[in-house]
């Protein structure tokens, strides 16, 4: 026969209910084993830490990290947020959408840094190139936070905080949705044609950060003047804190710290300490 248990008010708080509460002060779920409160942690998932110790260094020349799966791949707006340091004015994908089958070059979306320092999202659909650039540079080897938005219809770009005037190119607002097909997602490289056209990011990304709505109402929010702060009460789709989620500045994946647990593989490094590819690095906005 089942039993009702009584609890008093010395054996529970105003948040809980019945033997689960919510702790307002760490963000965590909370369950009594009769004794105390234990945090109850899914897939170990931390949410925010409070802190930002850690960025992701790539060399440049093969490191990436690969999406378990296609972000937002129904999409029709969106927005990217990422914060950046590189002083290499090169082609240089930090996070891309594309079709990686063999042959196929030409079905891809991309937030990078182009031949002359600035930033862009560029797509292309069965041929069809479309671009939106920067007005200012960002390869001045000091921390710079990039945004893009799309609308639907039309992008924003924001360089810390600011929104950009067009410099040049397609203002039309097309993303992740309006692919065709796209079979990879990575951070810090593009993968094409099976692999064969790789082009890969050389410095330290961020805290990276997506929805599936335009954010730019929110942009003093995310940039945060400057410090990278709790994007999660924004709700994004997806966020890989780049160390600092729960990965924990070690190991080989980076964690999707949203509901959508997308997480993130270091490709061309043993591990996530390995200086010879992808690595944890105590550099910071």
């Amino acid at each position: 026969m089942s039993t009702l248990t009584t609890h008093t008010t010395a054996s529970r708080d105003s948040h809980s209910i019945g033997l689960c509460k919510f702790n307002t002060t760490s963000n965590a779920i909370e369950v009594s084993d009769g004794s105390n409160w234990q945090v109850y942690n899914p897939d170990t998932a931390t949410g925010w830490s409070g802190s930002n110790t850690y960025s992701l260094n790539f060399d440049g020349t093969d490191d990436y990290l690969s999406a378990s799966s296609i972000v937002t791949p129904t999409a029709q707006q969106g927005t990217i947020s990422v914060w950046i340091k590189t002083n290499t004015n090169a082609f240089m994908p930090i996070f891309s959408v594309s079709n990686n089958s063999s042959g196929v070059i030409n079905e891809w979306i991309v937030l990078q840094v182009d031949s002359g320092g600035k930033f862009e999202i560029i797509s292309n659909r069965l041929g069809t190139v479309e671009a939106y650039e920067s007005s200012s540079t960002v390869t001045d080897n000091a921390w710079h936070h990039v945004m893009v938005t799309s609308s639907g219809s039309a992008y924003k770009l924001f360089l810390d905080g600011a929104e950009q005037t067009l410099a040049s190119g397609d203002n039309t607002g097309t993303w992740i949705g309006d692919l065709s097909t796209k079979t990879a997602c990575t951070i810090g490289g593009m993968r094409r044609s099976a692999d064969t056209a790789n082009t890969f990011f050389n410095g330290n990304i961020d805290e990276v950060a997506i929805w599936d709505s335009d954010q730019s109402a929110n942009i003093s929010t995310i940039y945060n003047s400057g410090t990278p702060s709790n994007l999660l009460p924004l709700n994004p789709n997806h966020l890989w804190r780049m160390g600092d989620g729960a990965e924990g500045g070690s190991g080989s994946t980076v964690y999707d710290m949203s509901l959508s647990s997308v997480n993130a593989t270091i490709v061309n490094a043993t591990s996530g300490t390995n200086t010879a590819g992808a690595a944890y690095q105590s550099d910071t906005p």
